[in-house]
């Protein structure tokens, strides 16, 4: 149970890093399709074989929509940075990050 809360918590603090990880795999299954249903209209076209070009739209699909929940969630988290920058510190100022310290004396 330990090792999760500690793993969340690494989450929280890199949310952006995961966000460019995510995007980036999900780019890479894009052009892995987008390769595939290339390679199987040109195989339809010259070769005659049967590759059913609707397979890759709908892996397509599937990997636009998982970009776009990527992009969602991208947005939410820049959202909190948004508000705390225009309504909850005077122009100009960066906000001030409040550090919580525990029993032991240490900051997280």
């Amino acid at each position: 149970m330990k090792k999760i809360v500690q793993f969340g918590q690494w989450g929280q603090k890199h949310w952006l890093q995961l966000i460019i990880i995510m995007s980036i795999v999900m780019m890479i299954f894009l052009c892995a399709v987008m390769v595939s249903w290339l390679v199987g209209y040109w195989a339809n076209a010259l070769y005659g074989m049967r590759f059913e070009l609707s397979s890759c739209w709908s892996g397509i699909s599937v990997v636009v929509t998982g970009m776009a929940g990527i992009v969602a969630l991208a947005g939410a988290c820049w959202t909190k940075y948004h508000t705390d920058s225009k309504f909850n510190s005077p122009s100009g100022i960066p906000p001030v990050v409040n550090r919580i310290i525990d029993k032991g004396g240490n900051v997280k």
